[in-house]
C-alpha cells in the first residue's frame, strides 16, 4: 500500500520545535530575524513568501519583507540588499527567486552580496561550497526537507541506486552533494539526458526538481520505489509537480503530494536556518 508523505504533519513537528528555541533566544535577550527580498509582481512567489512570514511570526522570528519593482536593476538590488544587512540585525535572508527573466543571468552575483553567515538559502558560492564539503550548520532548505522526508519515514538509504532528477542550484546540485555524504549509488539526470526512463526504471528512489508537469510517469518506475517531488509548476493556474501523481502512486512505496509534500517543510527548512544562526551568535 502506497504511503502518502504528510508534509504539513513533519513541517508542524519542526515548527513546534522552533517556537520553543525562540522563546529561549528571547530568555537569552537573542532574537531570531529573517528578512525576504522579492523583486516584481510574480504571484506564485508572493504567495509563498506570504507563507513563510506567516510561518515566521506564528513561530516568534521577526520577520521583514523588502518588496522591489521589475524594473530594478542588478546593481540597485545589490545595493538594496546591502542597506537591509547594514540597517537591520539579521540572523537569516534570501532573495526569492525566480527574480524576473531579465535579471536570471546575475542571480548568483546577486546573493554573493548577501552575508555567508546569514545566506540561509545556502545559494551563494561560499555557502554552497561549505555544504558541498560537509562544512555547514545550515542546510539548504528544499534538500533539507528532502532529506528530512526520507529520515522521518526511515528510509534506508545505504546501498540504495537513487536517480536525482534536476542539476539546479536550488535543489539538485547541493542535494547531490549531500546524498554523496551518505552510502548511496547516486544518477543525476538532466536536460541534456537522453532516455530518462533507462534511469528511473532501475531505482530504488527517484527525486526530482525541476518543474516539468508529467515528467515522470508510473510506467516509469518499478514496484516499490520511493518517489520525493520537489519540483513546481503552474499550468492554468493549478500547481503541479513533475510527477504524473495518479499512475505513480499506483506503484511506489512511499509518495509526495502536490501540494502538501516538500513545500511545508521546506518553508520550516528556511525558518530552521534563521533560528540556527541566532543560537550560534
Amino acid at each position: 500500500m502506497t504511503q502518502i508523505v504528510a508534509g504539513k504533519k513533519i513541517a508542524q513537528k519542526i515548527l513546534d520545535d522552533l517556537e520553543l528555541r525562540t522563546k529561549r533566544l528571547k530568555e537569552r535577550n537573542k532574537e531570531a530575524a529573517l528578512a525576504v527580498v522579492i523583486v516584481g509582481d510574480d504571484k506564485p512567489s508572493h504567495t509563498y513568501v506570504k507563507k513563510k512570514g506567516e510561518a515566521a511570526e506564528r513561530v516568534g522570528i521577526t520577520f521583514f519583507k523588502f518588496d522591489f519593482p521589475v524594473e530594478i536593476t542588478k546593481d540597485e538590488l545589490i545595493a538594496e540588499l546591502i542597506k537591509i544587512q547594514a540597517e537591520h540585525k539579521l540572523t537569516g535572508m534570501i532573495l526569492q527567486l525566480p527574480v524576473p527573466e531579465r535579471l536570471w543571468p546575475d542571480t548568483r552575483e546577486i546573493v554573493n552580496h548577501i552575508d555567508i553567515n546569514i545566506d540561509v538559502d545556502c545559494l551563494s558560492h561560499l555557502a554552497l561550497g561549505r555544504v558541498m564539503m560537509n562544512e555547514s550548520i545550515l542546510v539548504p532548505p528544499t534538500p533539507g526537507a528532502i532529506m528530512e522526508i526520507l529520515d522521518y519515514y526511515q528510509v534506508d538509504l545505504a546501498g540504495k541506486e537513487i536517480c536525482l532528477v534536476g542539476r539546479g542550484d536550488l535543489i539538485g546540485k547541493p542535494l547531490a552533494a549531500m546524498l554523496l555524504h551518505r552510502s548511496v549509488t547516486l544518477t543525476v539526470c538532466g536536460r541534456a539526458t537522453k532516455d530518462l526512463a533507462r534511469y528511473t526504471k532501475t531505482a530504488d528512489i527517484i527525486i526530482t526538481g525541476v518543474g516539468k508537469k508529467d515528467l515522470v510517469t508510473g510506467e516509469m518506475v518499478k514496484e516499490g520505489v520511493v518517489v520525493v517531488d520537489a519540483g513546481v509548476c503552474f499550468v492554468d493556474g493549478k500547481m503541479y509537480g513533475d510527477i504524473n501523481y495518479d499512475s505513480i502512486s499506483q506503484k511506489a512505496s512511499l509518495v509526495t503530494p502536490i501540494p502538501g509534500g516538500v513545500g511545508p517543510i521546506t518553508v520550516a527548512k528556511l525558518l530552521e536556518n534563521t533560528v540556527k544562526v541566532a543560537e550560534n551568535l
